[in-house]
């Protein structure tokens, strides 16, 4: 999904859902403090995460959580990484969780990210690939509540 496309859906949504959004949500991100984040992670950030920051913020997105670049958010990516401590382990950045222990995100090869999402599945201590290409088809699907 692309996110244009995205952003239609989500800007119907609002219109028609309003209480979805109504959950404060961080400010968006500037490219000042995505590139703080990225140097402090020593990587690149995925594009459509950073696409999604610096148009929607983070933290709070209808019916799931994005970790975000302000400093001092309770959903900071570059604190909540660094407790789960998914990338050293398992060269995984988390973006997002479940609130039931599992993590959303990407792998990261060489300081750069994979495209496509996985999951860390806190059961099985493993990363497992989705079936989400992009950012933009997890947050339709999983906090969007739509079909992809």
């Amino acid at each position: 999904m692309e996110f244009n496309q995205f952003t239609e859906n989500v800007n119907r949504l609002r219109a028609s859902n309003p209480i979805w959004f109504a959950l404060d949500a961080d400010p968006i991100g500037t490219k000042a403090e995505i590139s703080t984040v990225e140097n402090q992670l020593n990587i690149s950030l995925p594009e459509d995460y950073k696409t999604f920051i610096e148009a929607f913020g983070g933290g709070y997105f209808a019916f799931t959580v994005i970790y975000s670049v302000t400093d001092d958010s309770e959903w900071n990516i570059l604190n909540k990484n660094q407790s789960l401590e998914l990338l050293e382990k398992h060269h995984f950045l988390a973006v997002s969780d479940n609130q039931a222990g599992d993590y959303y995100g990407y792998i990261i090869e060489n300081g750069l990210s994979t495209k496509n999402l996985f999951v860390y599945d806190h059961d099985d201590r493993q990363v497992k690939q989705t079936k989400y290409q992009n950012l933009f088809e997890y947050l339709v699907e999983v906090g969007l509540k739509q079909t992809v």
